[in-house]
């Protein structure tokens, strides 16, 4: 869609993906991965509303859709104030799910959903994962070498990192409950 050239996914052959991070396709499968329902579940957090949100430049990333207003939802074209304070209730109530479900939500690369979960069930928060190696990471059962090097790498990028932190300073849960589920 930007027009980068593509390049196979590390470890493949027959997968390719669009190098270029800023492209508005992937930043809107990105941000639709974090409202999914496996994700943060983000109701009201479709295609089309994150589509819109990216084209009028109030998110570039997860962590933007914790500093956007009411009154700036509702200027969005085919809302109104209700669906405005709706989407918006639902995006203060995603800051409070499970640590897995924020670490599923970053969509690194081979990271599951029961990978995510397993992981802040050992490590107890998504900080402590983040500072694990390889090595500590694939101990842990469900946690195959391949997330634990994904998770590694996608970590040591420096914009990632930022992300993590302005979500963190945001206010979105990275702390794990031992007994989540949801």
């Amino acid at each position: 869609e930007c027009g980068s050239k593509l390049c196979a996914e590390v470890g493949t052959a027959d997968i390719w993906l669009c190098p270029n991070l800023d492209c508005p396709a992937q930043l809107c499968a990105r941000l639709v991965h974090w409202c999914s329902p496996g994700a943060l579940n983000i109701a009201g957090g479709d295609a089309a509303f994150v589509s819109k949100l990216v084209s009028h430049g109030l998110a570039r990333d997860a962590a933007e859709f914790y500093r956007i207003k009411i009154a700036e939802l509702a200027a969005l074209p085919g809302m109104d104030k209700l669906s405005a304070q709706t989407i918006f209730d639902a995006l203060t109530a995603s800051q409070k799910r499970a640590a897995w479900r924020t670490l599923y939500g970053l969509d690194i690369p081979n990271i599951t959903p029961d990978a995510a979960r397993a992981l802040c069930r050992h490590f107890t928060s998504v900080d402590n994962v983040f500072a694990a190696s390889v090595e500590r990471l694939t101990k842990v059962e469900g946690v195959s070498a391949a997330a634990a090097r994904s998770l590694v790498h996608w970590h040591s990028d420096g914009v990632n990192r930022k992300l993590v932190k302005r979500l963190f300073k945001a206010g979105v849960n990275f702390k794990a409950d031992l007994y989540a589920t949801a």
